[in-house]
């Protein structure tokens, strides 16, 4: 008895703990009370891998942001392209000398400018733009290949910590639970020692205590996997 009020008093601080926790992502006031209002069941999820790598390259925001860094690099080499060709200007005018009249010479000027060294094509800019081009494009196929792990191994996490819950949910935790219904009826009736009642209950807790963390695992599991797509998940 001492054992079980123990783990049941340890188990109260861990949830004062984890709600205290929340209050703070939440700014909430400690006088804030929080209540769980929904059933610990299982919900199956069985989601699409193909459709998450599709869904994770497309709204996540690294990934926006390293192609959107892509296209940038790609304009500037454009641009450093274009001043290869030298800006020429040409201008051209006439004038009068004195007063207007017939007799009066006039002037007609035409003039042209290119800028110095002839011979500059920006290859200095085209270098430096093609470099930024190419850091871009490393960092936006490293992140990508990132992305695609974190995807595939919170699927498989997903899996198998799905599997583990179906397990239970399925046999063990129904079977414990005949069992210690057995056994204290057998008590009841003189059947059983109080050594296999205890034993019995002991055993059931365990396994309904190993259900839960199990559902957790499975909920966080999905909870990472919803964070490595970019997007709820509901299927």
């Amino acid at each position: 008895m001492v054992d079980f009020h123990s783990q049941v008093i340890q188990s109260l601080q861990a949830a004062e703990s984890a709600r205290g926790d929340l209050r703070q992502l939440l700014r909430l006031s400690p006088k804030t009370v929080l209540e769980l209002t929904t059933e610990l069941g299982f919900r199956r999820i069985d989601p699409d891998i193909e459709m998450l790598r599709v869904a994770a390259l497309d709204v996540r925001p690294d990934i926006r942001a390293k192609r959107f860094t892509l296209f940038q690099r790609e304009s500037d080499l454009k641009l450093a392209e274009a001043y290869r060709v030298p800006d020429v200007t040409i201008g051209a005018g006439y004038a009068i000398q004195g007063v207007r009249g017939p007799d009066n010479p006039g002037q007609i000027a035409v003039n042209a400018g290119i800028p110095l060294p002839l011979f500059n094509r920006n290859q200095g800019g085209i270098h430096q733009a093609e470099v930024s081009l190419q850091s871009a494009e490393a960092d936006l196929d490293k992140t990508v290949n990132l992305v695609e792990n974190e995807v595939e191994v919170a699927y498989r996490n997903l899996l198998q910590s799905r599997r583990l819950v179906e397990a239970y949910f399925g046999e063990v935790l129904e079977d414990a639970r005949a069992t210690l219904t057995i056994v204290e009826r057998a008590y009841e009736r003189g059947g059983a020692t109080i050594l296999d009642l205890l034993d019995a209950a002991r055993t059931s807790r365990m396994i309904q205590q190993n259900y839960i963390e199990a559902l957790f695992n499975y909920q966080h599991n999905l909870f990472q996997l919803e964070s490595s797509v970019g997007q709820e998940i509901k299927s």
